[in-house]
């Protein structure tokens, strides 16, 4: 994965290109134009590329980006069929707690999808391999 650093880079000199080549008069409208296409579609990869091939575990807020997608600590995430997600205290909360409960239960994509989409903190220890999440962990703070 590309750090943001070198993400910047590449696009400052993606930019200071088109603009020497259009200073030089060496290309048509038409080159140039398709060199400002190409600058932007790689632009677009860049920033969709954040989840990929990222292998590490963190741990904070978790907030919902897009069905099965999510971010945690300024880093992108999917979640899969067999992403495991433990809550208990806010996601996926028994509807008759017991007293003093403070276990986790198993909690289905739908059900954390939902309370994530909903606007609920969700403060969760996340295990990414290859920009999946493999457990995610509700806890408190």
């Amino acid at each position: 994965m590309m750090s943001r650093s070198t993400r910047s880079s590449l696009l400052a000199l993606l930019s200071a290109g088109l603009l020497t080549l259009g200073a030089t008069g060496c290309f048509s409208p038409e080159a140039l134009e398709a060199f400002a296409a190409e600058a932007r579609s790689a632009e677009s990869q860049i920033a969709n590329d954040g989840a990929e091939g990222v292998t590490e575990t963190l741990a904070g807020e978790v907030t919902y980006l897009a069905p099965g997608e999510y971010i945690v600590n300024d880093q992108a995430f999917y979640v899969a069929e067999d992403t495991r997600i433990l809550g208990g205290l806010y996601a996926c909360a028994p509807e008759t707690p017991g007293a003093g409960e403070t276990g986790t239960v198993e909690c289905s994509f739908d059900e954390f999808d939902a309370a994530l989409k909903d606007g609920t903190v969700v403060l969760a220890e996340v295990e990414i391999v290859g920009g999946i999440a493999e457990t995610i962990t509700e806890y408190q703070a």
